[in-house]
């Protein structure tokens, strides 16, 4: 079985530590593709080594074995620490230690990682596809967002965040949900030939970007409408 570079990016945000043959053979001969793995393990694992921390809820026998303490949910402080520590940690690592691009030219080089996802088609994503995206990315779309044809979970700026494409009239436009990027305010930008704004929204902000042929306002209002954040 074949694998495209849209199945291939699917399968590695699920799990990039562990694919199948179909992906790895697809990830041998695609560098593309290959670059974008090694982020996605890079990611992972930068989070794992922040989580090396002490865990509340343990305490170390004289063994050196960790003995749970009853009462306190280790599972739920794991879940807090990820979200915590791989936060502030992960994205100074990836991030602010690097170059300074801005928000828009990242954007824009972001999409030229994936051209596949920019086609004009009435066939929506996979829902069990979208739902995940939606539920890693901790929002949910209200049916005013229109036919959503591409959903991906993709690492932007040291962040895994949703990355959809929504069919309008005039083409197809993308939409970037970024939840730890809040400009002071609206910022349209027109980089490469391709037009965008990045609106704040909820406690980050939301990218709107399509080719010049596109109402990016009309647009920009239906999306703006149409995400809940969670």
């Amino acid at each position: 079985m074949t694998m495209d570079c849209l199945q291939f990016r699917r399968a590695a945000g699920a799990d990039p530590q562990n694919l199948d043959a179909a992906a790895r053979t697809h990830a041998a001969a695609c560098p593309r593709c290959a670059a974008h793995l090694g982020e996605l393990r890079s990611l992972d694992a930068r989070i794992l080594a922040a989580l090396e921390v002490p865990v509340p809820g343990e305490t170390i026998a004289p063994g050196g074995a960790a003995t749970p303490i009853v009462g306190l949910d280790r599972r739920r402080w794991l879940a807090l620490a990820a979200s915590i520590v791989a936060g502030v940690l992960v994205g100074t690592l990836l991030w602010i230690a690097g170059p300074q691009n801005s928000l828009a030219r990242d954007l824009v080089e972001h999409l030229g990682h994936e051209p596949e996802a920019l086609v004009v088609t009435q066939r929506p994503a996979d829902a069990a596809v979208l739902d995940e995206v939606l539920e890693r990315g901790g929002i949910r779309l209200r049916p005013e967002i229109g036919t959503v044809s591409y959903a991906n979970t993709c690492v932007f700026r040291g962040r895994r965040v949703p990355h959809l494409v929504v069919q309008t009239d005039r083409g197809p436009v993308t939409v970037m949900v970024l939840r730890h990027e809040r400009p002071a305010g609206t910022q349209s930008f027109d980089e490469q030939g391709i037009a965008g704004r990045i609106v704040p929204a909820g406690p980050g902000s939301i990218a709107v970007l399509g080719s010049g042929e596109v109402d990016l306002g009309q647009v920009t209002t239906r999306v703006l409408a149409a995400v809940e954040w969670l």
